[in-house]
């Protein structure tokens, strides 16, 4: 039933005659939300269990909540469709702290 259901959104999708139906939307929604929390997650383990970090801990660190906050980000914001700022902000600041790290302690 579920894999009908997203055929025919893709369908539709495809032959640019996409339903604004709730449902459609609802579906759309949690499917890119929980691709995007899957891959953040996946971004956060593979990181943490790297035998030797990237450069230095405090950019490791700033990878690792870079992460974290696009898995949070996708998971709350677009998944479960809430209006929350801290994981926006907070992918923003580990982005600027990547660069920060890298400029102020080197490779």
């Amino acid at each position: 039933m579920i894999g009908e259901i997203l055929a025919e959104i893709i369908g539709e999708a495809a032959f640019g005659r996409l339903s604004r139906s709730q449902r459609a939307q609802l579906l759309t929604r949690i499917g890119f939300g929980l691709l995007g929390a899957f891959l953040g997650i996946a971004g956060v383990v593979h990181f943490s269990v790297a035998q030797r970090p990237i450069s230095n801990y405090p950019m490791h660190a700033s990878m690792i909540a870079l992460f974290v906050c696009m898995a949070s980000f996708f998971l709350f914001n677009v998944a479960l469709h809430r209006r929350w700022r801290w994981p926006g902000v907070g992918f923003v600041l580990s982005f600027i702290s990547l660069f920060i790290t890298r400029i102020l302690l080197g490779p």
